[in-house]
């Protein structure tokens, strides 16, 4: 009868919104510890032992349950611990990247108290990964990464699950920093899967990422772990948008306890009302099953009560519960389920495509309380932030993303390409990659900043050299180059330009001018598929001034050698301007193999800069 009872007592903990952890004495004598809300039924077998049935069907065979392991109020409490995996092996737009590289990995899942999206008290899900060497204490940690993960749709895609792409790529690259992961499953995930998960919903995601946070650091203080000094914040895609949410609760309620050394965004929406207009007036996007999600999950975490045939077409409102609310698929083929090929109108109703009806407005109305671009966060100006978006982002608009950096210009941030130079990082200059594949661009640059962190700052502060160095404006020479690694191919841009001022058609009398290089720049930006008005905006996002950018090809165009500094050009002296070296140095090497016209290129370009090197 007690069995029974306890029993009973059991599944109704289970059912309960407030999740409670279950401990489990499996056959063999170990311990494994559930929460409440993993679990879909305990039954009692004839031999008296018991069978443990998840909510994802899963059947484990267990001797003896104890519900009474944690209550709301309590304390984080680790569920298990087992050897893992990180591979760098991910598959970017279509494109492999294999660099067979692994790291052995300790994961440790817990759980914690926090508060789900009504305010009440929840417990709630998360893992710490920490690489086998610092667990070995074979290593000294550097710091936390806080990661937020991406979109997920499945229950198995849970960070306490499986392991996501940018878990892999921070920890198992070549490099192998040395951090360790602290990782949310988030609301509607793990210990709390049976709800709706808050997808794009605010603050809701970034208190269960600094709640998991705070919670990871009492567990690692407890087993005796070091985990350094530094803590980042990451997070691209939703996972960005996320990234920038826990920054903003940071600075409202957490800064007495949490700061971070930088927070990495990318691939964001951090204006959810514009992502959602954009989806409606370009009515496409390759990832058509975000706008289902982010509609449904609006609906059920705001409890808005609406009828899905009201919202969606009706060959998906029927599909809901399947689709979505019972996480059996991942993303794509939830994609594949309602086509790819569809178009925003052929999933959502005309009314929800009608951006100026009372419907579409009230969910607009939702979205722009979602966004990080309102005016109730007041950012702290000590706090360090990085923002990448792609301009060919085929999943997350553009215009969606760059209000942010309009939002913290206006709060006091001042942006800037190189690292460490402002407090305002940004990368907007990428224009043709798109969602995936501009996560490489995404990781290569945080990996960059976490991995040299330690060495370019001391206590927070930056180190002086290293100081000195960004401090100083950067050049027109040193901008191709930034323009050139974010994939606009400035030698044909600069080519172009100087063949034509070597036509002379640079202005009267072959002068070159500021006009004349902008009409020119024009002409040369659009063979690569951009506009001035392009150049202008990635400018003001990227901290550039375009119009001392557009000064220095003035001079860098007009520029003759010193007399006592003459140059040699296929042995001949030349006392041109630099475009008509430049254009003789293309002109004469159109035949040559690219590495022989690297090689003469870096030659010419060392003797303009006063190393002298002997011509072949």
């Amino acid at each position: 009868m007690k069995k029974i009872l306890s029993s009973l007592l059991l599944l109704l903990v289970c059912i309960a919104a407030q999740a409670k952890v279950i401990k489990i004495t499996l056959t063999d004598g170990t311990t494994k510890v559930f929460t409440s809300s993993e679990l879909s039924a305990i039954d009692f077998n004839d031999d008296g032992t018991l069978t443990i049935t998840t909510y994802d069907g899963q059947q484990i065979a267990a001797l003896d349950a104890d519900f009474d392991a944690l209550t709301i109020g309590d304390e984080a409490t680790v569920t298990d611990i087992y050897p893992d995996v990180l591979s760098f092996n991910i598959d970017a737009d279509g494109i492999p990247v294999n660099l067979e590289n692994e790291r052995n990995i300790m994961k440790m899942n817990y759980v914690y108290p926090s508060t789900d999206p009504f305010g009440e008290p929840i417990t709630l899900s998360g893992t710490i990964l920490i690489p086998e060497n610092i667990w070995e204490g074979k290593a000294a940690c550097e710091g936390i990464l806080m990661v937020n993960h991406y979109t997920k749709f499945h229950r198995n895609e849970a960070p306490t699950i499986s392991n996501g792409e940018l878990e892999n790529m921070l920890l198992a690259n070549h490099l192998k920093p040395n951090y360790i992961i602290v990782e949310s499953d988030f609301y509607g995930f793990g210990a709390t899967v049976r709800f709706p998960q808050a997808f794009m919903q605010g603050l809701v995601n970034a208190r269960a990422s600094l709640d998991g946070l705070l919670a990871a650091r009492e567990l690692l203080d407890e087993r005796g772990f070091d985990y350094g000094p530094l803590c980042f914040n990451i997070g691209y895609s939703s996972g960005g948008f996320d990234a920038l949410a826990s920054q903003k609760l940071r600075d409202m309620e957490y800064a007495d306890r949490i700061s971070f050394d930088k927070t990495f965004s990318g691939g964001g929406p951090s204006d959810v009302r514009e992502a959602y207009r954009q989806y409606v007036i370009v009515d496409s996007t390759a990832y058509n099953a975000v706008p289902l999600l982010l509609m449904v999950c609006t609906n059920e975490t705001q409890q808005l009560g609406k009828d899905y045939n009201d919202i969606f077409q009706p060959y998906i409102s029927n599909r809901i519960d399947e689709l979505i609310l019972s996480k059996s698929y991942s993303s794509w083929p939830v994609c594949d389920s309602i086509g790819r090929e569809k178009k925003i109108h052929e999933i959502l109703l005309p009314t929800y495509c009608n951006l100026e009806s009372p419907e579409s407005m009230e969910m607009q109305n939702l979205f722009s309380i979602f966004s990080m671009t309102n005016d109730d966060w007041t950012p702290d100006l000590s706090q360090r932030i990085y923002l990448f978006h792609s301009r060919g982002d085929d999943y997350v608009p553009i215009k969606s993303a760059r209000p942010m950096v309009s939002f913290l210009k206006s709060k006091g941030f001042e942006p800037s390409l190189i690292p460490g130079k402002t407090n305002l990082q940004t990368n907007f200059l990428v224009p043709n990659m798109g969602h995936l594949s501009a996560t490489l661009v995404y990781f290569i640059q945080t990996l960059a900043a976490i991995y040299a962190w330690p060495m370019m700052y001391t206590d927070g502060q930056l180190n002086p050299k290293y100081a000195a160095l960004v401090s100083q404006d950067v050049d027109v020479v040193a901008m191709m180059r930034q323009l050139d690694a974010m994939g606009i191919d400035c030698r044909a841009i600069i080519a172009g330009i100087a063949a034509k001022i070597a036509e002379g058609q640079g202005g009267e009398g072959g002068q070159v001018d500021p006009a004349t290089i902008a009409v020119l720049l024009g002409e040369q930006l659009a063979k690569v598929g951009l506009t001035m008005q392009d150049l202008a905006e990635m400018s003001e996002d990227s901290g550039i001034d375009v119009n001392k950018l557009i000064a220095d090809l003035v001079v860098y165009f007009s520029e003759q050698p010193a007399a006592d500094d003459e140059t040699e050009v296929n042995g001949e002296e030349a006392q041109e301007t630099r475009a008509v070296r430049l254009l003789k140095a293309i002109s004469s090497n159109d035949k040559a193999t690219p590495a022989e016209r690297y090689e003469w290129q870096l030659r010419q370009w060392l003797n303009e800069n006063g190393v002298k090197v002997f011509s072949k």
